[in-house]
């Protein structure tokens, strides 16, 4: 309530609660207030509770005065995931190595997904990275079916045949919502 009303007092004094479901609320508050400190983001990112740490994730991905990079290894999938969900949206290309691993080593599906859609909104910043993007997307086809969704998309954006090829190919794919990406993105229909 304290971020609704205008509460900045009890949304900071929130931050050291016991309770992670008050710090990770205190963090949100004092993000619509527009008064969450780096220093308070960085100890979030932090914070002994994964929740928080997501909160604080989700956040991060809209700032540019805190990385998100350092978080890909998380333990927790979630969180992991949601850091490389943040590493796209700040479009950190310090980072295309460590999502680069994550793709093609994370145990969690979620985990590669997100660092495969990461990647392919770093394709264009990233040009000194590029030909490892291009072959991390290219193993990615063999993944699950929503790592070979994302992909897709982030093939669309190169010009070399080989990735052009793998998107044409995708038309084939045994999943059909690959398949429809495909289509989308070649401007044809999919069956």
């Amino acid at each position: 309530m304290a971020g609704h009303l205008g509460d900045e007092a009890s949304a900071r004094a929130s931050l050291i609660s016991g309770d992670s479901s008050t710090r990770r609320l205190a963090i949100g508050a004092l993000e619509r207030l527009n008064s969450l400190t780096t220093s308070e983001l960085q100890a979030a990112l932090d914070d002994p509770s994964s929740s928080v740490r997501r909160k604080a994730l989700e956040i991060t991905a809209k700032r540019s005065d805190v990385y998100a990079r350092h978080h890909l290894s998380d333990p927790i999938p979630s969180v992991a995931e949601t850091a490389a969900f943040a590493v796209g949206e700040q479009l950190d290309v310090a980072a295309t190595e460590l999502l680069i691993l994550m793709a093609q080593r994370h145990e969690d599906a979620l985990c590669r997904e997100s660092a495969i859609a990461a990647l392919g909104a770093l394709v264009a910043s990233a040009e000194i990275h590029r030909v490892a993007i291009l072959d991390c997307l290219l193993d990615a086809m063999n993944d699950k079916p929503q790592v070979r969704r994302r992909a897709v998309l982030g093939l669309s954006q190169f010009e070399e045949p080989q990735a052009q090829q793998m998107v044409e190919q995708a038309l084939l794919d045994k999943d059909r919502q690959v398949r429809s990406v495909a289509a989308d993105l070649l401007g044809v229909v999919a069956d």
